[in-house]
């Protein structure tokens, strides 16, 4: 799940039955009972909701897309969430089997998008989320932007995605969902650098290299 930074590192497990009961398993520094108990999940139209009465939040899924997430908000905050199928057969009791059904990925090289040049003539800010998996090879892979304020930051977000790079793992290790947020801001940017855009003229995106 993603929100703000301060909730940290927060990876669940999800359960859905076919009788619409819904529940959640956290990975926390102590033990508690495995799975949280969430409202029943129901299914409106092409959405699915429910709620978790632990943290206030009310998550909403859109079910036209390919991969099994949404959107989270309470009254003060706003996230979303990102699935990929996980193959437990033993339910996890203690915090350290938890850990090992949801392994962390590391990143290893993080690219930054390149401000557009259209974007800082037009004093246009933004924020883009994207979701996606990671696989084996450490390569993000299914990129799917859940958040994007103006498209213009969509095309340096998917290039900065084909540059970015997590830690390999064993091969045939499963794809990993993961999340990241980006945040275009032009008070981020030296004035040096304002003026280095503006000037430059503009020949569409380089090639990206693997």
């Amino acid at each position: 799940m993603w929100g703000h930074p301060e909730f940290g590192d927060e990876r669940v497990l999800l359960s859905f039955d076919t009788t619409g009961v819904a529940r959640l398993a956290r990975l926390e520094n102590e033990a508690v009972p495995a799975w949280n108990g969430l409202t029943a999940w129901v299914q409106e139209d092409r959405e699915m909701r429910f709620s978790d009465p632990r943290t206030g939040r009310q998550y909403l899924a859109d079910l036209r897309r390919e991969n099994l997430g949404g959107t989270w908000r309470t009254l003060t905050a706003t996230g979303g969430w990102w699935c990929g199928v996980a193959d437990v057969d033993v339910i996890p009791e203690t915090r350290e089997e938890r850990a090992e059904v949801l392994p962390p990925i590391l990143p290893l090289v993080t690219a930054t998008p390149r401000y557009p040049v259209e974007a800082i003539r037009a004093a246009k800010q933004g924020r883009v989320v994207t979701c996606f998996f990671v696989d084996a090879a450490g390569q993000i892979v299914e990129p799917e932007l859940i958040e994007l304020s103006d498209r213009i930051f969509r095309e340096p977000v998917l290039i900065a995605l084909q540059r970015s790079r997590y830690e390999a793992r064993a091969a045939g290790d499963p794809l990993r969902p993961s999340c990241r947020s980006y945040t275009f801001s032009l008070d981020q940017l030296a004035q040096s650098e304002i003026e280095i855009e503006t000037q430059s003229p503009s020949f569409g995106p380089l090639p990206v290299r693997p």
